[in-house]
């Protein structure tokens, strides 16, 4: 029998069978919230066992390994199921076959969990669980008595406060929705809209390919929620323009690998970790989606500054007149897939359920789609879109459930607020090394994981030691986003970097570190809304505007410091200033403006007048 062909059947099935699930529960209602959660994450669970081989070297291992799983996964999901209520019953008081099946069922989650997010999940999943089972000889805030491991498995796995808890909760209602949302409008051809519309605006301007880059990734990226996925939808058409007018393979990359990952921060969207963030701040939404558009915002100025000033220095010209889209046509011909963005942010700002507004925004995309003859999808069009927008949540889904071990290893014991005050003892209740701590933290922890896998393990973990200072909680959540999303672009292991050097040609390492450069302003302003939490609106409208103004002029400022050119080469010292200037118009405070403001425009007309004086001589 042909195993691979028997994978895709099954795997295809099952996506079948979880879009219908999900459409059917959306509009009429989840049932018992067990039941719905274990078919949800088994089946996910299931489908990844077929599309991730154990072993992609050794095809029969791999076979009796991931078919072995996938029937001991049924077999868990239907001895639950079949009698749900006497298995609920069963809490606190365990059957001896109660505690090998959930044995059985984190065993696999771990190992699902190595092949889509990394060792470093299951390691930190693994030490969390442990720690409550042999806490009496661990040192420091890790010492109690220890936990049965019955009552462990007990309470992560048949309780909803741990797997089955809120992340899963929240993957399985909306978060899902939205990916299909996503999907649905990938499939009408709204990304290649994307770029068309991005490239007709700005492809006549100096160093347009990159310039399309950085809008195109901004406004495919919030849909998508994954910066690799951003990087090979956009990349493969704005890297090789890039470097058809001048930009060398490493720049182009980067400058690609930068602007899609800024996609997980940008509203109206921002992909599915936002979701989680709001729930565990109890905010709505479209209120934390709200309060992080400037930070956004001064994120694609900085890389929009930075390619313009690359253009400058290298003299390059827009992109050539056959590349170019026209404008007018452009917009009438793919003008329609704006309006389900549009009505999808109306019904979340009206205060409509996230779960609804998704399923109305993907059947009205559905609708206008068919306005246009090359956005209009068939049944074929609309299952795979359908089909699609769930595969594509599987990875984020097995990850957050794995991630429910460590919450529910933690909350157990009430180590993460032990370690919050850890954190601030060693920083001496210092704020600023507090926050370093929190960001390296989330560096070291994020290599090589996925954005959702950061996010809910170190906000567990280190969110409380930024709270515990009195940070505002979205301004402590957000800092933890911020850090998580900057690791796919972060050496050594920077994985959206990797992709577009795949595609670009260039050197991994050194994409990498360029792209490090580049996204620099995505390490500085969480650090600034912490302190002044005027940048997420938290303010008055003049203070609002005033902080926005600087805080472009600011970035301007230092990308001229990163990339060393405005009229001409800049010296160590005119670096210097409009980096330190920038970094002062980013900081909310009339005082910090003012002196900024001085010292960059001071710089900038002495640096230019010594341009004059080079060019006159």
């Amino acid at each position: 029998m042909d195993t691979k062909k028997l994978r895709e059947q099954i795997a295809q099935v099952l996506l079948v069978f979880l879009a219908m699930m999900l459409i059917t529960c959306g509009i009429w209602g989840t049932p018992q919230n067990l039941v719905y959660r274990h078919l949800f994450l088994d089946s996910m669970m299931v489908f990844l066992l077929m599309k991730r081989p154990f072993s992609k070297k050794n095809r029969l291992l791999a076979d009796i390994v991931d078919f072995t799983l996938a029937g001991l996964t049924v077999f868990m999901c239907v001895y639950v199921l079949r009698d749900v209520n006497a298995y609920q019953l069963r809490v606190g008081s365990l059957t001896q076959m109660d505690v090998i099946t959930g044995t059985v069922f984190m065993i696999i989650l771990l190992e699902l969990a190595r092949r889509v997010a990394g060792i470093p999940m299951v390691i930190i999943a693994v030490f969390f669980f442990a720690q409550n089972c042999f806490a009496q000889n661990l040192p420091g805030i890790f010492r109690r008595m220890n936990m049965p491991y019955k009552s462990m498995v007990d309470f992560v796995v048949m309780r909803t406060d741990g797997i089955f808890g809120m992340p899963v909760q929240i993957m399985s209602t909306y978060v899902v929705l939205f990916m299909i949302f996503a999907a649905l409008l990938d499939v009408s051809g709204a990304g290649q809209f994307f770029i068309d519309f991005a490239t007709s605006l700005t492809g006549k301007s100096r160093g347009g390919p990159a310039k399309a880059a950085v809008v195109s990734s901004a406004a495919f990226g919030t849909i998508s929620g994954s910066a690799i996925a951003n990087v090979a939808g956009t990349g493969s058409i704005t890297i090789p323009l890039m470097k058809k007018i001048g930009y060398d393979a490493t720049f182009a990359g980067a400058v690609e690998a930068v602007s899609s990952t800024g996609g997980q921060i940008m509203p109206p969207i921002m992909g599915a970790v936002a979701f989680i963030l709001a729930q565990n701040i109890n905010m709505k939404y479209i209120e934390v989606a709200g309060r992080a558009v400037l930070p956004a915002i001064l994120y694609f100025a900085c890389v929009f500054f930075v390619v313009d000033f690359r253009a400058r220095k290298l003299n390059l010209s827009g992109t050539p007149k056959e590349y170019i889209p026209d404008f007018k046509k452009t917009l009438l011909n793919g003008w329609q897939l704006v309006i389900p963005l549009v009505v999808l942010v109306w019904l979340l700002a009206i205060g409509r359920s996230a779960q609804f507004s998704a399923l109305v925004g993907s059947f009205v995309l559905i609708a206008v789609a068919s306005m246009r003859k090359w956005t209009r999808m068939d049944g074929r069009h609309i299952l795979k879109g359908f089909t699609q927008g769930v595969a594509d949540s599987a990875v984020v889904a097995v990850t957050a459930a794995a991630a429910g071990i460590i919450i529910g290893g933690v909350t157990n014991t009430g180590v993460n607020l032990l370690f919050a005050n850890q954190v601030v003892k060693l920083s001496h209740g210092n704020l600023f090394v507090t926050l370093l701590l929190v960001a390296v933290t989330c560096l070291l922890l994020g290599m090589g994981m996925t954005t959702s896998a950061v996010y809910i393990s170190v906000a567990t973990i280190m969110a409380p030691a930024l709270t515990r200072l009195g940070i505002n909680p979205l301004c402590a959540h957000m800092f933890v986003l911020y850090y998580g999303c900057i690791c796919v672009i972060t050496p050594p292991v920077a994985l959206a970097s990797y992709t577009a050097a795949g595609i670009s040609g260039a050197s991994p390492s050194k994409t990498g570190w360029t792209s490090f450069r580049i996204g620099i302003t995505a390490f500085i302003v969480p650090f600034i809304f912490v302190y002044q939490p005027v940048m997420l609106m938290y303010g008055t409208m003049p203070e609002i505007i005033l902080c926005t103004v600087t805080s472009m002029l600011g970035c301007w400022g230092i990308a001229a410091a990163i990339e060393g050119w405005v009229t001409t080469a800049l010296n160590p010292a005119e670096r210097i200033l409009f980096a330190a200037s920038g970094l002062m118009l980013m900081v909310p405070g009339i005082q910090t403006d003012l002196i900024g403001a001085a010292v960059i425009v001071a710089t900038y007309f002495l640096q230019r007048r010594r341009a004059s004086k080079r060019l006159a001589a």
